[in-house]
C-alpha cells in the first residue's frame, strides 16, 4: 500500500470547523434522555428506496454460488463489504432483530438488574425460553434465554422492563437504528413476529452486529454454545433452566463467534454469522436461505481466502504533525483515534493506497482529542476505510507580547 499526504483543500478546512470529521453531528434529545441519558436522533420513517448495494473489491476467485435470496459479507474491523447480494433489500429478520434486543438491554442495564416477567410476556407465542409469568431473573440470566433459546418471551420481559411496553421498546429499538446509520430498518417488536414494516437489510444487520460485537458482555454471551439460566419462581422456589445455542455452526467450528439465528415463515431460515480467523474478522448474513449453515460457511471460508487483513495505523500512534498558528508549541502530533485495520485482496492490493488528510495550520488554542485530520484507505476513488486524526496534547494560546516580538524579529 502506498502513502499519500494530501494538500488539504479548502473543503477540508470547513469539514474541520463543522466538527463533520468527529462524525455524525450531534442529534437532539430522545424523550428518554432524562431516564438513560441518550441524546440521540428520533426515530424517522424510512427512506423510500433502498440504497444501492457498493461496488465489489475484486477477487482471484468467484464468489460461491449461495442459495439465500439476500446476503452480505463484511470486513467485520472496517465493515467493507466484500460480498452482497440484495444486501439492502427490505426483509422480515425474525429471530436476528433479538441483536438490537440485547444491544438495548446491555447498554441501559445492569447485569444484576431484576426483571420480573409477566404473563404477557410470559405468553409471547413462538421460540421460547421457558419462561413463566411472576418469575425473576437477573438481566444476565434472561439476556441467555434470549441469544441461546431464542426466546421471544424473554425478548417481551426485557422489553417491558425498559421500556413498560412493547411499543414503547420498539421506539427505542428504531432510534438506536437511527443512531447507528442502519438506514432499511424499522422495529415494531423486541422478538422478530412477522408484523407489517417490521424490516431490516443483510446490510444493516451485519453494521448492527459489528457495532454489538464491540460491547464485551454481548461478545461473550453469543460465543456460549451451552449455558444455564437461574432465578426464582412467584413462590420463591429457584429455578434452573439449562440452555442449548440455536446456531449451529457456533457448535461446529471453532472460528466462528456468534451471532443469532432467525426463522419464521415469511422470513425463511436467517443467519448472522461472525467468524475470527488468523487475527480477521468477518460477519456474514444470509436472509431466506435453503442452507443457512452451508451458504454462511461458503462466504466466510471464501472470505478468510481472498482477503487479508491489513493493519494501517493502531489508536494512538502519531501519523503525522500539524502546525499551530500562535501557539506555545510550533507545531501538534496528528495521532489516530481508533485502530484503522482493513482487509484487503491480493488482486487490489497494488491498487491501495493509504491517505493523510490534515489541516494546514491550526491556530491556538488546540485542545487535546480535537479533530485535526483523518487517515482514508482506499482504492482508486473508493473509500475503503478511514479514521479521524487528533490532537495529541493542547497547545495554549502565546501571550500577547510574545506574539508581537516574534512579529518584530
Amino acid at each position: 500500500m502506498r502513502i499519500r499526504a494530501l494538500a488539504p483543500a479548502a473543503a477540508l478546512g470547513a469539514l474541520l470547523a463543522a466538527g463533520a470529521l468527529a462524525g455524525a453531528a450531534a442529534a437532539a434529545p430522545f424523550s428518554w434522555e432524562d431516564r438513560y441519558g441518550w441524546r440521540l436522533a428520533a426515530a424517522g420513517p424510512l427512506d423510500p428506496r433502498p440504497a444501492p448495494d457498493e461496488p465489489l473489491p475484486p477477487t482471484r476467485e468467484a464468489p460461491p454460488w449461495i442459495s439465500a435470496d439476500a446476503a452480505v459479507l463484511i470486513d467485520g474491523r472496517s465493515g467493507r463489504v466484500l460480498y452482497a447480494r440484495a444486501a439492502h433489500e427490505r426483509r422480515d429478520p425474525a429471530s436476528t432483530t433479538k441483536i438490537m434486543t440485547a444491544v438495548l438491554a446491555l447498554e441501559l442495564g445492569d447485569a444484576d438488574d431484576i426483571v420480573r416477567v409477566s404473563p404477557r410476556a410470559a405468553g409471547t407465542p413462538g421460540s421460547a425460553a421457558g419462561i413463566a409469568g411472576g418469575d425473576r431473573y437477573r438481566l444476565a440470566d434472561l439476556l441467555r434465554g434470549l441469544m441461546l433459546s431464542s426466546g421471544n418471551d424473554a425478548a417481551t420481559a426485557i422489553a417491558e422492563h425498559f421500556a413498560g411496553s412493547v411499543p414503547a421498546f420498539a421506539a427505542l429499538m428504531n432510534d438506536k437504528a437511527r443512531a447507528l446509520g442502519l438506514r432499511d430498518t424499522f422495529y415494531r417488536n423486541p422478538h422478530g413476529l412477522t408484523a407489517e414494516g417490521h424490516v431490516t437489510s443483510a446490510y444493516d444487520l451485519a453494521q448492527l452486529a459489528r457495532y454489538a460485537l464491540t460491547l464485551p458482555e454481548f461478545a461473550q454471551l453469543v460465543r456460549m454454545r451451552q449455558a444455564e439460566m437461574a432465578g426464582l419462581d412467584r413462590y420463591g422456589r429457584s429455578v434452573l433452566m439449562r440452555l442449548g445455542n440455536t446456531n449451529q455452526l457456533l457448535l461446529t467450528y471453532d472460528w466462528v463467534t456468534g451471532v443469532k439465528t432467525g426463522t419464521t415463515s415469511r422470513a425463511g431460515n436467517c443467519l448472522v454469522a461472525s467468524a475470527s480467523r488468523d487475527g480477521e474478522d468477518l460477519i456474514a448474513v444470509v436472509l431466506h436461505s435453503d442452507d443457512r449453515w452451508r451458504d454462511s460457511l461458503a462466504l466466510l471460508e471464501w472470505g478468510f481466502k481472498e482477503f487479508r487483513s491489513e493493519r494501517v495505523a493502531r489508536a494512538g500512534e502519531t501519523v503525522a504533525y500539524v502546525p499551530v498558528n500562535g501557539g506555545r508549541a510550533r507545531r501538534v502530533a496528528a495521532l489516530a483515534a481508533a485502530d484503522l485495520q482493513v482487509a484487503v485482496s491480493d488482486v487490489e492490493a497494488a491498487e491501495v493506497e493509504v491517505v493523510v488528510q490534515v489541516a494546514p495550520e491550526l491556530t491556538a488554542p488546540v485542545r487535546r482529542g480535537q479533530t485535526v485530520g483523518r487517515l482514508v484507505v482506499r482504492s482508486g476513488a473508493t473509500v475503503l476505510a478511514r479514521v479521524p486524526l487528533v490532537a495529541a496534547a493542547d497547545v495554549g494560546r502565546r501571550a500577547f507580547w510574545s506574539l508581537i516580538g516574534g512579529a518584530m524579529r
